[in-house]
């Protein structure tokens, strides 16, 4: 299968998420792809592992280090076990395929995540706290917060206006979609829970409050200690592929 006219500008990219070479069969730069240097996963490019000839022992423990937001982009190839394929598609990876998959589906599927991780404004990255839209979730360096639909409707709608004062009454309208301001406190206690959550990842004082009673998300301060202490046993993980 040959693909004519892509500038490497416009074309797709993908990374191997492994230090063993690529199999020929798996290898999408013979459809036109950009291999991308890194082996570390990213929620903007699709990441491939290869499970082939490998024992669940080996290769389940690798996967299960992949951050949430990340494994919807991860496409696993060579899983045997129809079980096995249903049970990561359940914890949230992107694809999982058979042994036996063509260079033409492998593609095909390779497309449909790529397209997935470039629909915007599906997610905002604000230093190290990410909002996923279409999971509704936020991410702490990578950790879930569990929020609510209103807690993350909530910070959401303060990362509209990053940095800057978002009042009450534009919460209430918003968020709750009332036209009208209720004699109930219902911001400020959905706000405490969602504080006290970002607490829980390391990301504490992100949200102020300001005097007239609104609110304001700040830009988070970056915490190497945190991000190399968490990500290292990951890098390890990989290296071992």
């Amino acid at each position: 299968m040959t693909y004519l006219g892509k500038s490497e500008c416009h074309a797709p990219r993908f990374r191997w998420l492994a230090n063993r070479a690529i199999p020929t069969q798996l290898d999408l730069r013979r459809c036109g792809w950009i291999l991308e240097p890194e082996i570390q996963p990213s929620p903007d490019c699709i990441g491939m592992i290869d499970a082939c000839g490998m024992e669940t022992g080996q290769w389940l423990p690798v996967l299960e280090t992949l951050r949430p937001d990340v494994r919807r982009t991860v496409l696993v190839s060579g899983v045997s076990d129809p079980s096995e394929r249903t049970a990561l598609l359940h914890v949230g990876f992107g694809d999982v395929l058979a042994a036996t998959t063509d260079i033409d589906e492998l593609e095909a599927r390779a497309n449909r995540l790529a397209q997935f991780a470039q629909c915007l404004p599906r997610r905002r990255r604000i230093g190290r706290l990410t909002l996923d839209l279409l999971a509704r979730e936020a991410f702490g360096d990578g950790e879930p917060l569990n929020l609510n639909p209103r807690e993350f409707a909530l910070i959401w709608r303060l990362a509209d206006s990053l940095d800057e004062t978002v009042s009450k009454e534009t919460l209430i309208y918003d968020v709750w979609r009332m036209g009208f301001v209720p004699e109930t406190n219902s911001v400020a206690v959905h706000m405490s829970r969602l504080r006290r959550k970002l607490a829980f990842v390391g990301l504490a004082g992100i949200i102020e409050t300001s005097p007239n009673g609104g609110y304001r998300l700040t830009l988070p301060r970056p915490d190497a200690g945190v991000n190399e202490t968490r990500s290292a046993p990951r890098s390890a993980a990989l290296a071992n592929l």
